[in-house]
């Protein structure tokens, strides 16, 4: 085996986490709330595809466009369901799903309860997977407590998230950091939400989510 091969399996198999997919073109769009810009380079293929279409479905929810959402979360819906491969595609699926939650409420459970399943999935095939600990902090900050949701534990996994982050940018940094701050808010930890808003703009500058955030 030559050198550099077997330099790279080493590298592999001691990585504490696993490499998920990246592209700073789209999030930089996201970020801008750049919705047309963001139309206009897709469609992509493979896993680019489904994620420019799930930041287009995310923003055209944010903005009351139903109809667009739709259009694009249940093409991701109805092409990786029953179908994902890797914990990328499952995490992907899990945070599609949620999101189309603000489609149809009265379906909350029965999303959230496919949701789950992916985000199982994606856990079997790896526990160190940053985008999955990221969506099921989500999913654990939306949910009722009285449905099993609890803030506390969500922040547990944003914190974590990020700490899988740390080095490995990838798909849902964002997210996580954003969400974190969310977390801390409603955990009454103003001054620690403060701090990493801070940092998290000094980091994205253009990120109009992050700015509103302590408003």
């Amino acid at each position: 085996m030559r050198p550099t091969l077997t330099l790279l399996l080493s590298v592999l198999l001691v990585s504490p986490n696993v490499l998920a997919w990246d592209d700073n073109r789209i999030d930089t769009l996201w970020r801008t709330d750049a919705l047309t810009e963001l139309s206009q380079t897709l469609p992509g293929d493979g896993f680019e595809r489904w994620y420019g279409y799930y930041r287009l479905g995310q923003l055209a929810l944010e903005r009351g466009d139903k109809r667009a959402a739709k259009d694009a979360l249940y093409l991701i819906r109805d092409e990786l369901k029953g179908s994902y491969q890797t914990p990328d595609q499952a995490a992907l699926y899990a945070a599609t799903l949620g999101l189309s939650i603000g489609l149809k409420p009265w379906q909350a459970i029965f999303i959230a309860g496919k949701a789950e399943t992916a985000l199982v999935a994606s856990e079997a095939l790896s526990d160190n997977h940053a985008p999955t600990a990221m969506v099921r902090g989500i999913g654990l900050f939306n949910t009722p407590a009285l449905m099993g949701g609890d803030k506390a534990v969500a922040l547990d996994h944003f914190n974590r998230a990020l700490t899988l982050y740390d080095g490995n940018e990838a798909w849902g940094m964002e997210d996580a950091w954003l969400w974190q701050i969310k977390a801390l808010l409603a955990l009454d930890r103003r001054a620690e939400a403060e701090a990493s808003a801070a940092a998290l703009l000094t980091r994205y500058p253009d990120f109009s989510q992050a700015k509103s955030l302590l408003d």
